[in-house]
């Protein structure tokens, strides 16, 4: 009886491991800033990640992005218009501007990146990381980043780093066209990054930091559109300036 009940509980647990996703959870924080007689305060958002075999969900503020590797699909869902993109990679950026936008296209497609490696490391919640000068010039504003990426991981990420994650980045920092192959000299996860940006003499500094990395059962409905969203060709000025723009 005891064998029968050992071996029962040695399948549950080896069907649980089999089914479980990798989770990844990253806190972002952006300091507060005064321009032009406004202040905004400061903030502290989170993105989490589900990462299965073929799909992986990425959920933030405002855009989320759904992956499916085996159709070769990125959706774009945006949570301001309800609506969702459906896309084939690899992805241009400024190709998924709407009409009305044509200019910030053009900004972008002229945006400069240069990655350097620097002698630097460190070790942030376990994870044995390398630092990389991320150098920007945006609509002639400079914006620097230092990241912080590992290829030392708890779990093997090896498809998330090869097809997802590029086209994550390509899509957070609006890059396009070769620029976007710079990025490729950042070997591995992202885990940290600091960034201090200039836009017309005010400058934004923010930070993000992977909390947690962990393998656990995906939640019901993570790797779906969700219901009543409508699919679309373009962006809209709403999803990318945000509601009342």
């Amino acid at each position: 009886m005891k064998k029968t009940i050992f071996m029962f509980l040695t399948v549950l647990l080896l069907v649980s491991s089999l089914t479980a996703d990798i989770y990844i959870k990253t806190r972002i924080n952006v300091d507060p800033i005064s321009a032009f007689g406004q202040n905004i305060p400061a903030k502290e958002i989170f993105s989490e990640q589900w990462i299965g075999t073929d799909l992986t969900a990425i959920s933030s503020q405002g855009m989320n992005y759904l992956f499916d590797l085996k159709k070769n699909k990125v959706y774009l869902i945006s949570q301001t218009t309800k609506s969702y993109l459906e896309l084939t990679p690899p992805i241009d950026y400024a190709q998924l501007l709407p009409p009305e936008l044509s200019q910030m296209a053009q900004v972008w497609q002229q945006m400069t990146i240069k990655v350097t490696p620097k002698n630097e490391t460190k070790i942030i919640n376990n994870i044995p990381c390398q630092a990389y000068q991320l150098e920007m010039t945006v609509m002639m504003s400079p914006v620097e980043m230092t990241v912080w990426a590992s290829e030392k991981l708890p779990f093997d990420l090896k498809d998330y780093l090869q097809r997802v994650q590029p086209e994550i980045m390509k899509m957070e920092l609006k890059v396009s066209g070769e620029t976007a192959s710079e990025l490729n000299k950042i070997k591995g996860l992202w885990v940290a990054y600091e960034m201090k940006a200039q836009s017309m003499g005010t400058e934004i500094s923010s930070r993000a930091e992977l909390v947690e990395i962990s393998q656990k059962p995906a939640p019901a409905g993570i790797y779906t559109i969700p219901a009543g969203y409508q699919k679309r060709d373009k962006l809209s000025r709403e999803d990318i300036l945000g509601p009342g723009n």
